[in-house]
């Protein structure tokens, strides 16, 4: 009598797809199903943490877009109308996308909608894109469709609504696609792309790209090792630095101009790294680390009967596939994990930058990424006749199966919380009454000030009078004439924040001040006066975006020239 297992194997693994097409449809239907409650419902759906900030952010964004702005780095609507430079610190790929989307989409929601949609389908083709070097078509698609849809993914969305750090996931597998590329066949294509893909990472999220720069370390290690080449860490240093450059518009900006907001809030407020590790779980937040706890679990369960099979194939066979490539991945999954736990406390205190991570267990990223290429790998060691024959794998595979299948029902019910958001939910969040603490400029005292009740007027006299007359009111300017009978002061209501330029009837004044509030002052002379008001680029500014320009033309130079050696 057949083994029903067998059938249902059968089933999941069949023969092996003849064309890519297939697979990509899968992961279509991945994709489709992690974000069906947010393509079904009108709305948006309610829910996480930081979500009003991204739509919040997605919407000034968009709006400056519309104005020609082709990078709003000040967002006008913040912190009650006096504004914020929080794209000048925030990575902003996901918001230019949102952006772009909707010069076409007349609905920024849509716009939302769809980026996330093409987050989730680009992190499983990029994962079915990595495990192809070494894997075959079932063990690539099965992995990719794991990256989209384990927990940790579908948590980071529904759960938190990190909306930009769950679009960030694409990233992370297909830069180790072009270092594996790279190190294998060496040439310079593969390191562009490996150079622009960490750059995405970077302009996605910067957090996550400081997080898989080690992970990126290691594999340039790992590979140079194995491939016994210095040279060849030199050349993965060498991309990365140029990752680095091609981003300078953003990452120079946000590594210097760090002292001009409360940007100490990140290590020494509420949420500080020491009072987040898993095994230090807070109380207010007992349920939420019940779902992490729950979720390290199952990875934990998953890992461990990959491992096992690994094992018995070794034994039993002397070989295993990829035998380095699973003990590498291994090694990177016990070390997110570990990282995550107080135990890890003395590398958080000791590597520079490590506190601004803010949650340890953000390296469940790495953790979920680690996992989905072990499943790949698993699926990828075992025919179909090796589970028929043998008794002991065809156990293993079942317990792995159920255990997978108990990942994607954990994911299910994370979708299932999915509840639609009222539009006058929506319509508050779209007015910028607040924002994130930590990008409030250093001028305004009280960095926790609330502004949602506090009542907004564009420009009034501080001292002297006189009228005032709105003429232009945009998110990086504002214009406005003012007939003052005396030597007077304005205060206008939006913070100072180094980039501001004044002009008073075409030429240039200073900017003042206000104590306490970081309102900006300025002052005029009795009569008709023209004020402008415009936030522009610093010099440190100016000189980044050089960089990353120079840094894409000399990247486009240097494809061209390898295309035309080609021919």
């Amino acid at each position: 009598m057949r083994n029903p297992f067998i059938k249902v194997l059968k089933l999941v693994i069949g023969k092996r797809p003849k064309y890519t097409n297939t697979t990509i449809l899968v992961l279509i239907l991945g994709a489709l199903y992690a974000t069906f409650p947010l393509l079904y419902n009108q709305e948006f759906i309610r829910g996480g943490w930081d979500l009003s900030n991204h739509i919040n952010w997605s919407f000034q964004v968009s709006a400056g877009f519309n104005e020609g702005i082709l990078y709003p780095r000040w967002l006008s609507a913040s912190n009650g109308g006096y504004g914020s430079p929080t794209m000048i610190f925030y990575s902003p790929l996901f918001y230019w996308v949102t952006g772009f989307m909707n010069l076409f989409v007349p609905s920024l929601i849509v716009s939302l909608k769809i980026t996330i949609f093409i987050g989730f389908l680009l992190s499983g083709i990029s994962m079915y894109l990595f495990l192809k070097n070494f894997c075959n078509h079932v063990g690539s698609a099965v992995g990719g469709i794991a990256f989209q849809l384990l927990p940790y993914h579908i948590f980071d969305f529904y759960i938190r609504e990190t909306l930009s750090e769950t679009f960030a996931f694409f990233c992370l597998p297909l830069i180790l696609h072009f270092a594996y590329k790279a190190s294998t066949k060496g040439t310079i294509i593969y390191w562009m792309g490996l150079s622009f893909s960490y750059t995405s990472l970077i302009l996605t999220h910067i957090a996550s790209a400081y997080i898989f720069t080690f992970i990126l370390a290691a594999t340039a290690l790992f590979y140079s090792i194995r491939g016994k080449s210095f040279n060849m860490l030199l050349k993965f240093l060498l991309a990365g630095l140029f990752g680095l450059s091609l981003s300078a518009i953003y990452f120079m900006p946000m590594f210097f101009e760090r002292e001009f907001v409360h940007i100490e809030w990140l290590k020494n407020g509420p949420w500080r790294y020491n009072h987040n590790f898993l095994d230090m779980a807070q109380s207010r937040l007992s349920l939420f680390y019940i779902q992490l706890k729950r979720i390290v679990m199952l990875y934990l369960l998953l890992v461990i009967i990959s491992l096992i099979l690994a094992c018995y194939k070794w034994i039993k066979y002397r070989t295993l596939p990829n035998f380095y490539q699973f003990l590498f991945f291994l090694l990177i999954f016990a070390f997110s994990l570990f990282i995550s736990t107080s135990f890890s406390t003395p590398i958080w205190e000791l590597i520079p930058g490590f506190p601004t991570i803010h949650f340890p267990w953000r390296w469940l990223m790495v953790s979920t990424f680690a996992t989905s290429v072990m499943i790949g790998l698993t699926f990828n060691s075992f025919s179909l006749e090796d589970i028929k024959n043998n008794r002991f794998i065809r156990i293993c595979m079942a317990v792995f199966l159920a255990l997978f299948i108990s990942n994607l029902y954990l994911s299910l019910s994370y979708i299932m919380t999915a509840k639609p958001m009222q539009k006058k939910e929506l319509e508050l969040i779209l007015m910028g009454r607040s924002d994130v603490i930590e990008y409030r400029p250093i001028w305004l005292t009280d960095k926790k000030k609330d502004f949602s009740q506090e009542p907004w007027v564009p420009v009034v006299f501080k001292e002297g009078v006189g009228n005032i007359d709105v003429l232009d009111w945009q998110s990086q300017s504002r214009a406005f004439r003012v007939d003052a009978a005396l030597p007077s002061v304005l205060r206008v209501s939006t913070f100072y924040y180094p980039g501001w330029t004044a002009l008073n009837n075409g030429r240039e004044i200073p900017i003042g001040i206000e104590k306490d509030s970081g309102a900006m002052l300025i002052n005029i002379p009795p009569g008709k006066n023209e004020v402008l008001l415009e936030f522009r680029d610093t010099p440190l500014r100016t000189v980044a975006k050089w960089i990353s320009i120079v840094s894409l033309l000399a990247a486009l130079f240097g494809l061209a020239m390898a295309k035309r050696k080609s021919y």
